[in-house]
């Protein structure tokens, strides 16, 4: 075996490096330099916002309960402020928000900036330095200045597939690739009739909140032999769109482990030309759509499910369908378990009886000393993260990471011991819901 030696530069120390620019990351970041901590947030493409930008997936999912908020801190603040420019539609009851991905990219990046976040585009988080069993004291990137070395006190897993969670040794859960969820690849349509378009919005007790009528003409097609192929939903509605004539598509499937890389790249050119015969299927089906064309696809496949933290607490179904008052509750979820086939178009939906809650210790690995996680790579089974997925519990998980990191920066604690209590008054004065 070839051995190089190579010498890393530390260029960059910080208390807390947030790793992944998501939904849960980006609120992370701002959430510990609120509480007074340097905070360096790496993100590997070149815009903020994960899975709703680069994914394309939306709405965002989901703010309210009945009609109630239940999420609010920095996610609802970073809502009203894509409201201002008219890049995002709150007002749905259901808590699904609609919006506008460029909008969604600026909004993120200059609530970043202003908070005093250093942000490293472009850069891909290759290793890191254990310093002790638990304890990481640098973040690996390689960008286009080489390998760099970020010192850190505290890290946010927020790669949503667990990366740093992989490069450290902890330990993780991963369903077999069979019963993993499976990925999509959302598309934008122009020139979409969105007046006549039924459902445009997904409401509050829908079922699944697809459009009926095509899905229908779909299994048909398939029922035929028809060279339809795999998909769910579908979904043809303001979901990662929110004006007038455009909507987003989310209908193709795919069975993929996206911590292969040969699955995901195989995924990913499949998807695209599924993506082609799907649209040239509903766009001759629908009357709303027969002017449609194809504006843009996502830059990454749609992920629902890969690693899952082993932490000091595994967020369970029974959590969800009953919730429990936890003492270190630090965020609320309400999405219904929403778990998809990954070998037919078949999608089981549970509504919930209310909110529940996620204790602190599911963001909190196993004999970790200074890392932490956000996102869906929290710790909680597969059932159970069929709901905790979605965005808007995520970036709740994100706020309280980020400010639980600051806090322990603050104090020198290692992050199991952290007073629960401080953390929950720290997240109330962010005006969090917990």
């Amino acid at each position: 075996m070839l051995k190089i030696e190579r010498k890393i530069p530390e260029v960059y120390n910080a208390d807390v490096v947030v790793c992944g620019g998501g939904p849960a990351g980006f609120i992370a970041a701002i959430a510990a330099a609120r509480e007074g901590a340097k905070t360096i947030l790496v993100e590997r493409i070149g815009f903020l916002g994960g899975m709703a930008t680069a994914g394309l997936v939306g709405p965002i999912s989901n703010f309210r309960y009945n009609g109630e908020l239940i999420i609010k801190g920095i996610p609802w603040e970073f809502v009203r402020e894509m409201e201002k420019l008219g890049g995002a539609n709150p007002a749905n009851p259901s808590g699904n928000v609609a919006f506008d991905p460029e909008i969604y990219k600026l909004v993120a990046e200059r609530m970043i900036e202003e908070t005093g976040v250093q942000v490293l585009l472009y850069s891909m988080i290759t290793d890191v330095i254990v310093e002790k069993p638990g304890k990481l004291s640098h973040v690996i990137v390689e960008n286009k200045s080489g390998k760099q070395a970020i010192a850190c006190k505290y890290v946010i897993d927020c790669t949503g597939d667990g990366d740093i969670l992989a490069l450290a040794g902890f330990p993780y859960e991963i369903s077999p690739t069979s019963e993993l969820q499976p990925v999509s690849f959302v598309f934008h349509l122009g020139g979409v009739d969105t007046e006549a378009l039924e459902p445009l919005y997904l409401g509050v007790g829908d079922e699944g909140g697809f459009n009926s009528e095509l899905r229908q003409k779909l299994m048909e097609a398939q029922e035929r032999g028809g060279d339809i192929p795999l998909f769910g939903g579908p979904w043809v509605v303001h979901g990662s769109t929110v004006r007038p004539g455009y909507v987003s598509v989310n209908a193709t499937r795919k069975v993929c482990s996206c911590i292969n890389n040969e699955e995901l790249t195989k995924a990913q050119l499949d998807l695209r030309k599924d993506m082609f015969v799907l649209y040239s299927f509903i766009k001759d089906s629908i009357e709303a759509l027969k002017d449609s064309y194809i504006i843009t696809s996502a830059a990454n496949i749609g992920t629902r499910e890969s690693r899952r933290t082993v932490g000091l607490y595994e967020l369970n179904i029974d959590d969800i369908l009953s919730p429990k008052e936890f003492p270190d509750a630090i965020g609320k979820g309400s999405h219904p378990i929403d778990s998809h086939s990954a070998t037919t178009a078949a999608q089981s939906l549970t509504w919930l009886k209310g909110a529940y809650n996620v204790p602190y210790r599911s963001l909190v690995p196993q004999d970790s000393q200074n890392v932490l996680v956000a996102g869906r790579n929290i710790s909680a089974t597969s059932e159970a993260l069929a709901s905790t997925r979605v965005q808007a519990t995520c970036m709740a998980l994100g706020q309280a990471a980020g400010a639980a990191a600051a806090l322990c920066a603050r104090f020198e604690l290692p992050i199991a011991e952290l007073d629960y209590a401080v953390l929950r008054s720290t997240l109330q004065k962010q005006d969090a819901l917990i």
